[in-house]
């Protein structure tokens, strides 16, 4: 059409991938150049990018003729496939027979037997996947498998991923973190500049004969936004700015033949920003006195709109400053006060205890010290000793001599022997929250800070959902809450003394029976508390047997009424009547389910209050000051609470539920039944049982 107005052999911007025109810019060429460097050995996965109409399809044809000879090139159009169609695609396009009724074992096998045939031979299989931004998370994770396969030489197939600026996105996910660090290179085709624009349409011209400039510079300018430096809509544009400056005769193509082609290709909108524009257009063609006239009119209408502005402002919202604010507006003065109080730790009660408790956590991050503060919560007074030595805080072991503390490297240090010689024993566990709190005792804890730093805090006493900690010289009630998640998951208290329990083993009977004689007074009190119990559950069970003998009756006398109403009456007495009821009344109450179940409640009723007969009459035998009174009483201990031997944790569990100390909460310390791990005492579970079948007996 416009060949032979311009003088042109070919059309220049007919957009297909001929390989005459295509423009090799910097990116192009650097693309160029790491892409054949990297394919030229096997082992590879590169991916290129850009977007559509980049000139990505044109720039693989270059790459496939600079690529060495010896290589096998599989290219993939479609994306639509899966990793089963992926292997299969390989194998056929490598000549070997893949079906689809063989399993992706089987394709593997075969690819890599294909792959080290042809690695033997000196060449590289290379697949080259078009449109790898519609492939799948399966499909890329195929491949990251396909290319882990190696040989003697290493790595034995490459891929090039070529897609749209989706493609990175794509591989950017988390679960592609593998395939991103396999891949070697990640070529980028930008859109093209103004500059490069203009030698891209200078170069193609100059490849159909074209020896003089055809575009001005303002319609290159024009090109370059309109197309946003895309290759193929350059080409678009370009063709159909020919085709009008050849419809105007023009030899030359400026702005406005550009910019009316690119309104044609691009079905652009005439809107606000084009009215301004071709009002400007016509300001500018005025004469000079014309502009200065429209000129002067404009600053009029601005200068009135300002004023008219100034005046509405003053007039309904009136300018006041912040100090005048602060003085006459009371919302700006709460606001003002509540932000001071954030800034100003310390001004009112609520921040001053929020600073003295940030405080006291920065200087609370040694475990000794805690400990010396969990045995002042004992009652006992901490005295300091300066010198070096090492010790325990917490349950380890100690080589500071007896009564004393020292000052070890800025940390307090209690000795075990300066326990012993008050009476008390520390325990070390790691264990949850519940298991801490089981023992209803004072319990140093570890928490963590908001900067996630460890410090240590003695948990004193809970109320409620409220627990009171100390924290170095203050008590501070927080939530539970919070104490329950910042818990570190260790936890250590105090008991009385007990000593080392291998002594209970030893062979020498003076050593045990003295230990023994440490433990007797507390299975003395367990054994009676728990006489106790069994005796008031006892007497609980019996009273169930009487309701439930009560309900018995009763269900037995309203069978006798429904059989007896259910009865033809009439020229009958009462004595044949009472008769004739008797003979029918225990077939009627085998029948009755409520007197059946009645029968077997009470049946439950007894069975149990023989349990707590025999439990009883067992801890009555218990006696310890017979020889075998420990053995029984500890055994019976060690069942109720769950234990399966007698471990620190058993014997810290039996002393501080019958030692005088401070409590968590305030309960009988007789009454305390919490084991360590949390299990529940046997005759706990047996007296729940009993009171649940001596209800339903009421019912």
């Amino acid at each position: 059409m416009y060949l032979d107005f311009f003088g042109l052999d070919d059309y220049p911007f007919d957009g297909l991938p001929d390989r005459r025109f295509y423009y090799v810019g910097g990116s192009q060429h650097q693309s160029l150049g790491l892409l054949t460097t990297a394919l030229s050995r096997s082992g590879s996965i590169c991916v290129l990018s850009g977007a559509s109409g980049a000139g990505k399809t044109t720039l693989v044809r270059m790459l496939m003729r600079s690529l060495p000879r010896r290589m096998r090139i599989i290219s993939i159009d479609d994306p639509r496939l899966n990793p089963h169609m992926l292997l299969a695609t390989i194998l056929r396009a490598s000549g070997v027979v893949a079906t689809s009724l063989e399993s992706i074992a089987e394709l593997t096998l075969k690819l890599r037997q294909m792959l080290e045939k042809s690695i033997a031979m000196g060449i590289i299989t290379t697949v080259i996947c078009d449109e790898a931004q519609g492939l799948s998370d399966d499909v890329l994770e195929q491949i990251r498998l396909i290319s882990n396969i190696e040989g003697e030489a290493g790595k034995m197939i490459n891929f090039l991923l070529v897609g749209q600026e989706d493609l990175l996105a794509h591989i950017n996910k988390p679960e592609h973190d593998m395939l991103k660090n396999r891949i070697k290179i990640f070529a980028v085709l930008p859109r093209l500049k103004e500059e490069e624009v203009g030698a891209y349409l200078t170069y193609r011209l100059q490849q159909v004969s074209c020896m003089k400039p055809i575009f001005t510079n303002r319609a290159i300018a024009v090109i370059t936004k309109k197309s946003q430096g895309v290759p193929r809509l350059i080409n678009a544009i370009a063709d159909m700015c020919l085709t009008l400056a050849c419809q105007k005769k023009k030899q030359q193509v400026n702005s406005l033949i550009a910019n009316k082609a690119a309104h044609i290709v691009r079905y652009n909108k005439v809107g606000f920003k084009d009215y301004a524009l071709t009002y400007l257009k016509e300001i500018f063609s005025l004469s000079l006195y014309e502009k200065i006239l429209v000129i002067a009119a404009a600053a009029v209408c601005a200068a009135g709109a300002y004023m008219g502005t100034l005046y509405l402002v003053e007039r309904y919202y009136p300018l006041q400053t912040v100090q005048g604010a602060l003085i006459s507006d009371t919302d700006v003065q709460e606001q003002y006060r509540e932000v001071s109080d954030y800034l100003f730790l310390g001004k009112n009660a609520a921040s001053r205890e929020l600073y003295l408790f940030n405080r006291a956590i920065s200087q609370a991050y040694f475990k000794s010290d805690a400990f010396a503060t969990l045995v002042k919560v004992n009652g006992y007074a901490v005295g300091v000793t300066e010198g070096g030595g090492s010790g325990s805080a917490g349950g380890e072991s100690s080589s500071a001599g007896a009564g004393t503390t020292v000052i070890d490297n800025g940390e307090v240090v209690i000795g075990d022997e300066l326990l012993e010689s008050v009476g008390l024993q520390s325990l070390y566990q790691v264990g949850d929250f519940e298991e801490a709190l089981s023992y209803n005792a004072p319990v140093l804890i570890g928490l963590i800070d908001d900067n996630l730093t460890p410090f240590y805090t003695v948990l004193y006493r809970l109320n409620d959902d409220v627990a009171q900690l100390i924290i170095g010289q203050y008590l501070f009630s927080v939530k539970l809450d919070y104490v329950r998640d910042r818990y570190l998951g260790s936890y250590t208290l105090l008991h009385p003394y007990i000593g080392d329990l291998s002594d209970l083993e030893s062979p020498k009977t003076d050593v045990r029976k003295g230990r023994e004689n440490q433990l007797r007074p507390y299975l003395e009190s367990y054994r009676q508390k728990a006489l106790e119990d069994t005796n008031r559950d006892a007497n609980l069970a019996l009273a169930a047997i009487d309701q439930q003998k009560e309900v018995v009756s009763q269900v037995r006398l309203q069978v006798r009424q429904q059989l007896l109403s259910a009865l033809n009456s009439s020229d009958k007495s009462d004595e044949e009547l009472d008769k004739e009821v008797s003979a029918q009344l225990d077939e009627a109450l085998q029948q009755s389910t409520a007197y059946q179940d009645a029968l077997t409640r009470l049946k439950e009723c007894e069975d149990i209050s023989s349990r707590y007969e025999v439990r009883a009459d067992n801890i009555r035998t218990i006696s310890l000051k017979l020889d075998d009174g420990y053995e029984r009483a500890m055994a019976l201990f060690l069942e109720d609470m769950g234990f399966s031997e007698v471990s620190y944790k058993a014997v810290a569990v039996l002393t501080l539920q019958h030692a005088d100390m401070p409590r968590l909460t305030d309960v009988d310390p007789s009454s305390v039944t919490g084991t360590a791990n949390s299990a529940v005492p046997a005759a706990a579970a047996a007296a729940s049982a009993d009171a649940a079948a001596a209800e339903r007996a009421q019912d």
